[in-house]
């Protein structure tokens, strides 16, 4: 990756998003999976690629647990 969101990254995001809203914890759990394997994909350097969307995601768990 050259440093960008991608695009397949933004859609993952998008579903766990709606999947967590809809209170389908099962569902979006697979998705979490997703963008972790996404992000340790690394970059030419071996080096992990900084995944926003999996911060992003990390951000709506933690939203969703001060809710309760």
């Amino acid at each position: 990756m050259d440093g960008h969101t991608d695009k397949l990254e933004e859609n993952i995001l998008a579903l766990f998003k709606q999947a967590c809203r809809q209170g389908r914890l099962d569902v979006a759990e697979h998705l979490l999976c997703a963008l972790e394997a996404s992000s340790k994909e690394g970059d030419n350097d071996e080096l992990p690629c900084t995944c926003e969307p999996l911060d992003a995601a990390y951000l709506t768990i933690a939203g969703l647990r001060s809710k309760v």
